[in-house]
């Protein structure tokens, strides 16, 4: 697998991808985390995928609630890589001290100063067999905020780390 990593390591992190902060809440308990591994799997209905490290806080939260967002980041959002980055930890409210960084009445917690969002109806977990599961919701709202600016590409050094 050394072999392996180094020869097609480079090659496979140049995959390019968004930047979002993936959330989601079950009665008082919520959570987000960035997320790399996203992308529309479907025009109608439209549906996305999320990749979701298996064990994330996130994961019950999903299922639970059966709904999760996507709030895709602007290019040079550093703030919110450096907040939302490492993740929470169980039961870690991201929003205890600062509630009006959120829209209210939302399925999914859904931040208000961004560059667009997507809330998501839960249709299907896949276990691919990987160290990740994959989750594919149905967009039920979203919208551009901030028509001015572009979306965060992300290019991993290495194919075989965040």
């Amino acid at each position: 697998m050394t072999d392996l990593k180094s020869m097609v390591g480079p090659a496979l992190g140049k995959i390019p991808s968004g930047l979002a902060i993936a959330t989601a809440q079950q009665g008082v308990v919520r959570t987000g985390f960035l997320a790399s591994w996203f992308q529309q799997v479907s025009f109608d209905p439209p549906l996305v995928m999320v990749c979701v490290k298996a064990g994330r806080p996130i994961e019950p939260l999903i299922k639970g609630s059966g709904h999760f967002a996507l709030n895709v980041l602007a290019e040079g959002d550093f703030a919110s890589l450096k907040r939302y980055g490492k993740g929470f930890d169980p039961g870690q409210d991201p929003w205890a001290e600062t509630p009006d960084d959120l829209l209210e009445g939302q399925e999914a917690p859904v931040l208000a100063k961004g560059f667009a969002y997507l809330v998501l109806k839960h249709t299907r977990t896949i276990d691919a067999g990987g160290d990740h599961l994959i989750h594919i919701g149905e967009v039920i709202k979203g919208q551009l905020q901030s028509a001015d600016a572009k979306p965060y590409i992300h290019i991993r050094k290495d194919g075989f780390g965040y």
